[in-house]
């Protein structure tokens, strides 16, 4: 086994996940991440510094950015040759949903270097737009199809590690209301490469947390991920609960070849309803350290 140096005389293994052949390619690797408060990344070395090796960083775009012109120009730019992304866009769906917006995406998409693990999305979290009327479920579905085909597309001409993604709630597995579920707001099977979920600690735990979210995602066939997890702003603040999930995303497969969960991000920023995780809590930044040196994997010999 190959060994990489670190920070401050640390040593991380290459291939924490069971040694073998060091260039050999592996589906039971799990990246870890998270989304920061700056947009472009530029707090990025701190998060990575505090709580790292982060080997995935979970960026988005504002509805008026629309569809970048590029990868670099995008908020994604940061993390070609350093970690992989897990990017979600924000054009108008009518739009995207017409057709208007086909060759804006496609240079886009194959703006993304090569070599790049990169996983797209638009408009993610649709449930929660539904509800307060963004747009229409059948505009959503259309629109998304749309991406989900022309990212079909780029990856047929090559950019294999390229892999789309639909980031839904747990609140939306743990709490189906008609219009929103799971199987409402699914584009159709063959387009979507990792069925991701966002949760949170006052929504559940473990199973009764993820387990909707990974159940869908094994009936259709796909890996799953976590592209938020964090504390929300009630309930348990113990640092157990990260133990717990971690413990989970670490064994727990759904479908597909990847033998786990592919990779999780924390939201170490403020939002409407959490908190910034691991944020300063000491207890819950040493967890994440150790769930990202215990499980490091190189991002650039990532595949799902």
């Amino acid at each position: 086994m190959l060994a990489l140096p670190f920070k401050q005389g640390i040593t991380i293994p290459y291939d924490s996940e069971g040694g073998g052949d060091p260039l050999a390619e592996k589906r039971d690797s799990i990246l870890w991440g998270a989304a920061g408060d700056n947009l472009s990344g530029s707090d990025y070395p701190q998060l990575d510094d505090r709580y790292g090796p982060l080997t995935i960083r979970r960026v988005y775009q504002r509805p008026r950015d629309g569809i970048p012109r590029s990868w670099a120009a995008s908020n994604a730019g940061a993390d070609a040759g350093k970690r992989a992304s897990c990017w979600s866009g924000k054009p108008d769906m009518a739009a995207v949903a017409s057709g208007s917006l086909d060759e804006r995406i496609l240079g886009f998409l194959r703006s993304v270097p090569k070599a790049h693990v990169a996983f797209v999305t638009i408009w993610h979290e649709p449930d929660v737009k539904l509800k307060n009327g963004t747009f229409s479920l059948s505009t959503y579905r259309a629109g998304f199809r749309r991406f989900c085909r022309l990212a079909k597309r780029v990856q047929e001409d090559g950019w294999s590690r390229l892999y789309t993604v639909q980031i839904v709630t747990t609140w939306a597995g743990t709490n189906p209301s008609k219009g929103r579920t799971y199987a409402d707001m699914w584009p159709g099977d063959g387009l979507v490469d990792c069925y991701g979920a966002d949760g949170y600690s006052h929504v559940g735990s473990k199973e009764s947390l993820w387990g909707p979210a990974v159940e869908f995602a094994r009936s259709r066939g796909i890996p799953w991920c976590v592209p938020e997890i964090g504390y929300g702003n009630r309930g348990s603040q113990n640092v157990s609960w990260m133990k717990d999930q971690i413990a989970y995303m670490t064994t727990t497969a759904a479908g597909g070849k990847h033998t786990r969960c592919a990779f999780a991000c924390w939201f170490d920023t403020a939002g409407p309803i959490s908190n910034p995780t691991p944020g300063n809590d000491r207890a819950w930044i040493a967890a994440a350290r150790k769930a990202s040196r215990e499980h490091f994997f190189d991002h650039s010999r990532f595949v799902l």
